[in-house]
Parts: structure tokens; sequence; C-alpha cells
């Protein structure tokens, strides 16, 4: 017997196999009512089998859906990431262009309230420290554009400087804040005289000239008096800060806080009416010639 059984192992197993499931089958097929003791045994063998199964086969579905729908997730993920980074661009450039437009505005109401003058626009498009000292910036316009040397150059918060040199499509501005740049004003409260001189600095110039006795106070705002044939009246200069008035000498003391800030100009209006070739230093050679 053993030894037909060890001659016929596979055969016999194989046909466990096939018989097996045959059973379960019948037997899952049968209704509760008709199950035999037979068909109860093979069905409760088999539930725990069952189960393990199904619960393999369930998990791995659920994993690969969800290596799927992980896949998709950071498909679309990026491509979030993309609409976002292009998104902020945008906003940058309507922002940058929204300044800009603004600043234009802001210069052409300028032109359009002040007193009739003949105007021209330009843009900053340098910036120059020569080894004299002087401070420049380069404006993308020059003589071939109606400019020279000695027009008053403004913006909408004030005067930013007066033409120093020009070729025949840029011009040199020397800057009101510089150290060689003087400017004639007046306390726009009182109308008392002085001078503001500037230091080198972007942020801070002196007041020079004002008399001692005139009301002048921290907060005043100076305005040119066109009295120096270079700017017009009524232009913004800067604000007194730092006021010293001593018991004696005959003029105060004190610092001037520049209506604008050099180091953020861009776009600029250069007064072609009116302007006069004084009160500058001498004008820088043109590149490349002999100084």
């Amino acid at each position: 017997m053993l030894s037909l059984l060890r001659r016929y192992r596979d055969l016999i197993l194989v046909a466990i196999l096939l018989l097996f499931p045959l059973a379960v089958f019948f037997a899952n097929a049968k209704k509760p009512s008709q199950l035999s003791r037979v068909d109860r045994a093979v069905l409760s063998l088999t539930a725990p089998l069952e189960k393990a199964v199904g619960a393999v086969v369930v998990g791995s579905l659920e994993a690969w859906h969800g290596y799927v729908a992980l896949r998709g997730s950071r498909r679309l993920a990026a491509g979030l990431v993309k609409a976002n980074q292009a998104l902020q661009l945008q906003v940058q450039e309507l922002e940058h262009e929204a300044g800009e437009n603004d600043r234009l505005r802001r210069l052409l109401a300028l032109a359009e309230t002040g007193p009739p003058r003949s105007y021209t626009g330009a843009r900053v498009i340098g910036v120059r420290a020569e080894p004299s000292g002087l401070q420049l910036i380069t404006l993308d316009k020059g003589s071939d554009d109606g400019l020279s040397r000695g027009m008053p150059v403004i913006t909408a918060e004030g005067v930013l400087g007066r033409v120093h040199s020009t070729t025949g499509g840029s011009a040199d501005v020397l800057l009101a804040i510089d150290r060689n740049s003087s400017i004639a004003v007046r306390v726009e409260r009182t109308r008392a005289r002085a001078n503001v001189r500037g230091l080198g600095h972007p942020g801070l110039a002196r007041l020079d000239y004002a008399v001692r006795s005139e009301d002048v106070i921290e907060g005043d705002l100076l305005v040119t008096s066109g009295t120096d044939a270079v700017f017009p009246a009524g232009l913004p200069v800067g604000r007194v800060t730092r006021l010293q008035r001593a018991a004696h000498g005959l003029f105060l003391e004190g610092s001037v806080i520049p209506s604008v800030d050099p180091t953020r100009a861009e776009d600029v209006l250069v007064i072609t009416s009116g302007a006069r070739d004084r009160d500058l230093p001498p004008a820088l050679p043109a590149p490349g010639t002999a100084r």
C-alpha cells in the first residue's frame, strides 16, 4: 500500500488539488438548507484560506491603485508647482508694470499741473562715481533729443539733479546730493531763503546760509527759489532736520532730508526750457578722450 502511495503520490496530489476546488465550488453553490456534513466540513476548512486569499488580493489591488493614484498625484503636484511659479512670475511682471505706470502718471501729472515748460522724459540706464568724487547717473536721452548741460532733472518727488554733460544718445546728471551741488531754496512755509548743499550721501544734505533770525523749524519743506538761474521755483528739494540755533553767529546749522532718493530713481523729466549753464563743476571729457 505504501509503495503504491509513493509511486502514485504525484498523481494523487494532483487529483486532490483538482477535486478540492471542485468540492468547494459545489459546496458554495448549494443553499444552506441543502448542505451536508461533508459540505459543511469543506466550507469550514476552506473559509480561513478564502479569507487569507481575499485579503491578499484586496490588499494587492489597493496597493496598486494607491501606487497609480500616487503617481498621478505627483504628476499633478509637479504641474501645480510649475503653474504656481508661472503665476508668481506674471504677478511680479504686473507689479513692475503697475509701478512703472504709476511713476509715469505722476510725472505726467507734474508736467501738466506745473507752469508751462518744455519737458523731455528719460530713463535712468546707469550709475557712475567718478574718481574726482562726482556722483552721476546716466540717462537714455542726449543732445540728439534736445538735452544740454545745466538742464534741471526732476522726478515726481522733486529735484534729482542737473545735466552735467551729454553725448548724442545719453546724458550724465550731477545729482543734487553730490558735494559739488548747491541749490538755492526757500522755506515754503515762511519764504525764508537758504541753500541746500549735497554731502555725497543719498539720505542727507546740509542746510546752508539760513539766517539765524529767520523762522525755520524742523520739518519745514524746502523748495527751489528760482534765484540760481538753473532750477525753476517751487520744486521740492527736501525737509529740514537736526536744526541747531546757536546763540551767536549769522546762520543756522541744520541738515536736510532730500525729497528724492537717487538710488531709487528710474523715470525722470528733463526741463528743457529756461535752463542755464552755470554753477556746475567742469564737464567731464567724453570717454576715450584725453583729460
